[in-house]
């Protein structure tokens, strides 16, 4: 929840005087009453310009405010120059904290993208002493992720709003920024009354009325959504994973001269690793893998009898052969244990390297960041980096470390991201050393275990030489190394298929999951919950449709659509015009998009009331997300009745939670004043009524 309890702007002229105007703002209805050339406008607008929220009114920075705020006004037909502007806004969130935000309109020492956050209520109990600034920055990269230093995550946080992750237009992964969720509790007169929800600024993501008002309302279907895209996002990546394995594998398996069966291109949710099946083709026969192995093995138990029946004595060279094949065995495997531990302690270093890196990356960031601050025009005094804290943590740094006689002097903020950058590029430099040794141990470590696979078989075969004869057929020989090689192929293929095979069969379980789960999810886009909630949110809309005055079509037929959340009538979008039901069929016959069937204007604006409203009353009943404050800059658009406006102004003054602005000057005349406030309880509002110019003298 929000409240405003003070707006400030303060311009400083040619002549060094103070000028500008002081509003402040109660709990409930608060009636802003002035002239149409008493700076109505100019009000609102550094209104929703304090809290960044300009992309509202059409553009960012101080080309959203009129010209009297930045460089010249009238005072009383004295023009005043203006040098400098700024303005100040105080605000309270549901925990009862108070911060004012300090932004400059005109400046020549601070941009306008810097927002003094003071924790205080620095405009209603000024205490100088006790009051702690930090600053932020908006408009620019990270002024939304950033909770320190952003300025928008900051005021999310403060509001105890959790913005969701949508998608754009392209399928990536957006945020619902605040301006947006902005645009349904600001309404300002230019345009704020062309649509229910208008001026909502543009991010490449398209249906955002419904979900402006879905996150309002707290629906699930809007959470929902999101949390189908992620499982959407799943089931993508492990049709990929899964295309990639069964590729290897086929790929793999032809490569030995065999084939595979059973393995399909897609994920198959009821996959049985027992029907996948490879096979040996010769001619018009398919053998199995294990009878291809059988008979590989048979062969090779052949051969070996073969030795053994010419087996003629022992030779003394084939033993020391034998021995210095033995000899070099070891050797190796000493090789072996001691390159794997150096990889492995090398690996372990540089674990410990990536670690500073993200480290160092993130104190970096932090550190530009902060830079980007001052560039902005924060004062550097006032940043945590220049307060006696470690420029890398930010922990305080203890004075008894530092020599008394000691001629240090604390980093400059850029000498303190040029150190940092030192470091990561000092850290780079030592991880691409480790990752060069790394590799090249992992080199000699591959040639030392073929060299051992190597020595390994010419130890087995001198130790089964010594037993056979010297009447060893050559074709024997060649044969048998044959055969041992395409056992090896053939063991190695069968390892990998193992592995290979497991991971299909995990897949396939995550595969299955997850189709229920986005079955479960597509099933019905509404919960039993967000019906409730549509439910409760047509009826006060239609409820607060007849209170206002709405004859321009039959309230009862109105439906509001769940899936849009927008009021419908005969199944088209309710706006301005109403027809009869055969100028609608012939319309609609006629063409091949939707029409938008809508009141007169005057009643328009009295449904875009009603809307607005009844997301607040929906919200606040059902545990939403509405931030509690709305503002109406003129809402008696087209001609609007008093009577229209009186019951207006009744029903925010009864609604409890919300703070309600309603800045209007009555069409100037007294009596539609007397009549629009007639009825109310003079507890229930406060009324502020402007000079003839809101800028004054202070």
């Amino acid at each position: 929840m929000m409240k405003f309890n003070q707006l400030f702007v303060t311009l400083t002229a040619t002549d060094n005087q103070e000028y500008g105007y002081r509003i402040p703002f109660s709990s409930g209805l608060n009636i802003i009453r002035g002239d149409n050339s008493s700076g109505k406008s100019t009000l609102v607008n550094s209104l929703i310009y304090s809290l960044g929220m300009e992309e509202i009114i059409g553009s960012k920075g101080s080309a959203s405010l009129p010209y009297a705020l930045k460089d010249r006004f009238d005072l009383n037909g004295d023009n005043k120059s203006i040098i400098g502007s700024t303005v100040y806004l105080e605000l309270e969130n549901q925990l009862g904290k108070v911060i004012t935000l300090k932004r400059a309109i005109k400046s020549n020492e601070v941009d306008n993208k810097l927002v003094q956050i003071i924790e205080g209520a620095y405009l209603t109990k000024p205490s100088i002493d006790t009051l702690k600034s930090k600053y932020t920055f908006l408009h620019d990269g990270g002024s939304a992720q950033d909770e320190e230093k952003g300025f928008f995550a900051y005021l999310e946080k403060f509001l105890g709003l959790n913005l969701p992750r949508i998608s754009d237009n392209k399928g990536k992964e957006a945020k619902l920024y605040l301006q947006s969720v902005f645009s349904a509790i600001l309404v300002e007169q230019k345009r704020g009354w062309t649509d229910y929800i208008a001026n909502i600024p543009y991010y490449g993501i398209s249906a955002m009325r419904e979900k402006v008002a879905g996150f309002l309302l707290d629906l699930d279907v809007f959470r929902n959504a999101k949390d189908l895209n992620e499982l959407q996002s799943k089931r993508s990546k492990i049709m990929t994973l899964w295309s990639e394995l069964v590729s290897e594998v086929k790929i793999s398996t032809e490569s030995k001269y065999l084939s595979v069966s059973g393995l399909s291109k897609t994920p198959s949710i009821d996959f049985d690793p027992r029907l996948v099946f490879i096979t040996e083709r010769n001619g018009t026969e398919a053998q199995s893998f294990e009878l291809v192995k059988k008979g590989l093995q048979n062969g090779m138990q052949e051969i070996i009898q073969n030795e053994v029946s010419q087996f003629s004595g022992e030779s003394s060279n084939l033993i020391k052969e034998i021995e210095l094949a033995q000899n070099r065995v070891d050797e190796l495997l000493t090789m072996q244990s001691m390159c794997s531990s150096q990889i492995k302690i090398n690996e372990s270093q540089r674990g410990q390297y990536i670690e500073n890196l993200a480290s160092i990356e993130d104190d970096l960031r932090s550190n530009k960041l902060t830079e980007k601050l001052v560039k902005f025009g924060a004062d550097e005094t006032e940043l945590d980096f220049a307060k006696g804290k470690c420029h890398t943590c930010l922990n305080p740094i203890d004075d008894i470390l530092i020599s008394p006689d000691s001629m240090a002097m604390p980093m400059s903020l850029q000498d303190n991201i040029v150190h940092l950058s030192n470091q990561k590029k000092m850290i780079n430099s030592l991880l691409g050393g480790l990752n060069k040794n790394i590799e090249r141990d992992q080199g000699q470590l591959l040639t030392i275990n073929k060299e051992l696979v190597k020595t390994s078989k010419e130890l087995a075969s001198l130790k089964r030489d010594i037993k056979s004869t010297t009447n060893i057929k050559e074709a024997d020989i060649r044969r048998k190394i044959n055969i041992e090689n395409r056992l090896e192929e053939l063991n190695k293929l069968e390892e990998m298929l193992e592995k290979s095979i497991q991971s299909l069969v995990k897949l396939s379980a995550q595969y299955k999951e997850l189709n229920a789960s986005i079955l479960e999810l597509s099933k019905s886009s509404f919960s039993s919950d967000d019906m409730s909630k549509i439910r409760g949110f047509s009826y006060e809309f239609k409820t607060l449709a007849r209170t206002f005055g709405y004859r321009s079509a039959v309230v009862d037929e109105i439906e509001v659509k769940p899936q849009t959340l927008l009021p419908y009538l005969k199944d088209l979008e309710l706006r301005e015009q109403v027809d009869t039901p055969s100028e609608l069929k012939e319309k609609k016959s006629a063409s091949n998009t939707d029409i938008k069937s809508d009141s007169s204007a005057s009643d328009f604006v009295r449904l875009i009331w009603s809307y607005l409203i009844a997301l607040y009353k929906t919200s606040t009943k059902t545990g939403g997300n509405h931030p509690g404050l709305i503002l109406f800059d003129e809402p008696a658009q087209h001609s609007m009745s008093t009577k229209s406006v009186n019951q207006l102004l009744k029903t925010l003054s009864t609604i409890k939670g919300l703070q309600s602005i309603i800045v209007a000057s009555f069409d100037e005349n007294d009596d539609n004043y007397a009549v629009s406030i007639a009825g109310l309880e003079t507890s229930s509002f406060v009324i502020k009524r402007l000079p003839r110019k809101i800028i004054t003298k202070l």
